[in-house]
């Protein structure tokens, strides 16, 4: 049997959407950057649609539970979602996410975050990462920042 405290990252199941959800709903409310959070149930339905148009999806796992979620696009050498339950940031499980997309995109990859993020942006800032370049969400219009691993 593994400790509780022990992370665990696989690929999510089905049965892991609804808490896949939850998740990055409970994180994007204590983000900063972008005011608007969409409700759990809206949420869990861009996943669905997410996942048919090409989503590699992760879940972390403390014990039975979900408490954070990595979602990448392999062909577009893209980091596209990186969420961690508020009560877990800061304990390992946003490294353990990471490491799954850098062995996942070896050859490097991008992601966009919020300008406002100083939490975000130290993280990928101590885990290597690279500011790549500044612009506008394409649907918020919230300023952000582009971030690479790995690229030239």
């Amino acid at each position: 049997m593994e400790a509780p405290s022990e992370i665990i990252v696989r690929r999510a199941a089905d049965s892991d959407l609804d808490a896949v959800a939850h998740v990055w709903h409970e994180s994007a409310l204590v983000m900063d950057g972008d005011p608007h959070v969409p409700a759990v149930e809206a949420l869990r339905s861009r996943i669905e649609s997410e996942l048919q148009s090409g989503w590699d999806l992760h879940v972390a796992l403390r014990g039975e539970r979900v408490v954070g979620l990595l979602a990448v696009k392999p062909s577009e050498a893209l980091l596209d979602q990186i969420f961690v339950l508020p009560s877990e940031q800061g304990q390992g499980v946003g490294r353990a996410l990471l490491e799954v997309a850098q062995r996942t995109m070896p050859a490097g990859f991008r992601l966009r975050m919020a300008t406002a993020n100083d939490r975000a942006r130290g993280f990928y800032e101590a885990e290597g990462l690279k500011l790549l370049g500044e612009g506008f969400h394409p649907w918020s219009g919230v300023p952000v920042q582009f971030y690479g691993w790995n690229i030239g």
